[in-house]
């Protein structure tokens, strides 16, 4: 079910759930920021604190000295060599916690479906070709159901960052994750790979 899931989206098909409520406000600019409408920072920490224990993210993932700001990166061995698949050098996912804001550099298939179904807007500066047409500004979850719609947007731009041999032995020692509209979101539980379900409504 994760492997059709994620080709059904990696492939443009709309299986990702609408986004409930009014889209955040935002600045659009050079710092493309997410202004309101943010849920618990606590669940976006744990969030990321996970993604960047997954295999082929590099072990440093702050280039910069800031707590505000996390840069996610696959390792150089991993990384794919088409530079488009990259926000910058081989980031795939930057978060900023002073203002609570994710970027994802996704295929633009699913770019597409982020932003009809509410998740997402493209970032600002790709519409002057300084980021690639797929960097995403991805609405911080609010809850845990929007926290697995999120883990599952990292795992589809972390997937498609890397080199197709190691996409296939990094995707499968991830905890499976499956999202279709209308139907139950499965979250990885946190220990055994066991999975429970959240029910979308």
């Amino acid at each position: 079910m994760l492997v059709n899931a994620k080709k059904e989206l990696l492939n443009g098909s709309p299986t990702l759930p609408m986004r409930k409520g009014k889209r955040p406000v935002t600045i659009r600019g050079p710092l493309h920021v997410q202004c309101s409408n943010h849920g618990d920072n606590r669940l976006l920490r744990k969030l990321v604190e996970e993604v960047v224990g997954w295999p082929g993210i590099e072990p440093n993932p702050l280039p910069v000295a800031s707590a505000d700001l996390v840069s996610i990166r696959v390792g150089e061995d991993v990384a794919k060599d088409d530079l488009s698949v990259f926000i910058a050098g081989r980031e795939f996912g930057r978060v900023l916690f002073g203002t609570p804001t994710i970027y994802l550099a996704l295929p633009l298939s699913c770019a597409h479906w982020t932003i009809v179904r509410g998740w997402a807007e493209p970032h600002y500066s790709s519409s002057f070709g300084l980021v690639p047409p797929g960097v995403m500004v991805i609405y911080t979850p609010r809850d845990e159901q929007e926290v697995a719609v999120c883990r599952w947007l990292f795992r589809v731009s972390y997937t498609f960052s890397l080199r197709e041999r190691r996409r296939n032995s990094g995707e499968s020692s991830l905890p499976g994750l499956g999202v279709r509209r209308n139907e139950k979101i499965q979250e990885p539980a946190p220990l055994g790979g066991v999975e429970t379900a959240l029910s979308h409504r």
